[in-house]
């Protein structure tokens, strides 16, 4: 993105980089992911991710930063951060494995629900009624999404859910971290320990040969499109406000089922969509009332 632009005009850039964080890069990341699994395990799927995000991490900071990039002012915080997106990332391919990808992303869409709630204990903001109701609001459209007791989504979509509590812990870690650390640093922080933790179940023995060509293109995705997608989440973060840029992370949903019908054909349910809505409606709200707040309206 032109220099110029990130600083005549830091609101726009800031919802560029969110467009492309949901439109594109976490689609593609998480359709590879999901493609994978017929080929690998979790474990080993989220090696191929966590290496590929840290080389090509490195590549495109390293060369413009220097090696002080590695550098964090708390690591102990990015390495916490790392290990629970670690656990939020395999447990999101163990959903993602046995629902399309609407589906799987409209459930982590509960996760701004889950930030009002924990910027409360760990942050100390005030939450009013208006706001709470949305959230239980907003948990009603997952409601709607899952239904319970129903065959209709395997029981395996609640391993989302999990995904998105640790999806809004780093949200919540992700605003303190932006004023001690760079988004590059961040970004190279956010898989070291899913490197690390799934080095010895590296998929080394499989025979490569055998692969067919999609798979070494979903291979080289996850890291690179994995990687950028949680660069330009940060990025986004430090140029606008969260209350401005929460409508534009919806159309994360459009990227994920245009990947989930070109890619496996597959397209959610009436349920889905009004579930969809729902969560959209009451995400939106609390983000309008966020804007309030600061305002002191």
């Amino acid at each position: 993105m032109p220099t110029s632009l990130l600083t005549s005009r830091p609101v726009l850039a800031g919802i560029l980089f969110m467009l492309a964080s949901g439109m594109a890069m976490s689609p593609v990341a998480t359709a590879s992911a999901k493609f994978l699994s017929g080929h690998f395990s979790v474990l080993e799927i989220v090696w191929i991710r966590a290496a590929g995000q840290t080389f090509w991490m490195l590549v495109m900071f390293v060369p413009r930063h220097g090696w002080s990039v590695c550098v964090s002012k708390r690591p102990g915080l990015q390495l916490i951060r790392s290990a629970i997106m670690f656990c939020g990332t395999v447990s999101f391919i163990l959903g993602v494995v046995h629902i399309d990808l609407a589906t799987a992303h409209t459930i982590q869409f509960t996760a701004p629900f889950m930030v009002v709630a924990l910027s409360v204990p760990l942050l100390g903001e005030r939450v009013g009624m208006h706001r709470w109701s949305a959230v239980a609001v907003g948990f009603l459209g997952a409601l709607i999404v899952i239904r319970p007791g129903t065959d209709a989504i395997p029981l395996a979509a609640l391993w989302i859910l999990v995904s998105a509590a640790c999806w809004a812990v780093v949200q919540v870690m992700n605003r303190r971290m932006s004023t001690l650390d760079s988004a590059e640093t961040s970004g190279l922080y956010t898989y070291l320990v899913a490197l690390v933790v799934t080095t010895p179940f590296a998929p080394l023995g499989v025979e490569m040969g055998t692969l067919p060509p999609l798979a070494w293109v979903a291979m080289a995705a996850i890291g690179l499109f994995g990687g950028v997608r949680h660069y330009t989440a940060v990025r986004a973060y430090q140029l606008a406000p969260a209350s401005l840029l929460a409508p534009f992370g919806y159309f994360e949903l459009v990227g994920a089922t245009f990947m989930g019908v070109v890619v496996f054909a597959q397209l959610p349910d009436g349920w889905t969509w009004l579930g969809a809505g729902v969560i959209i409606a009451s995400g939106l709200y609390i983000g309008r009332r966020e804007q309030l707040a600061k305002r002191g309206g």
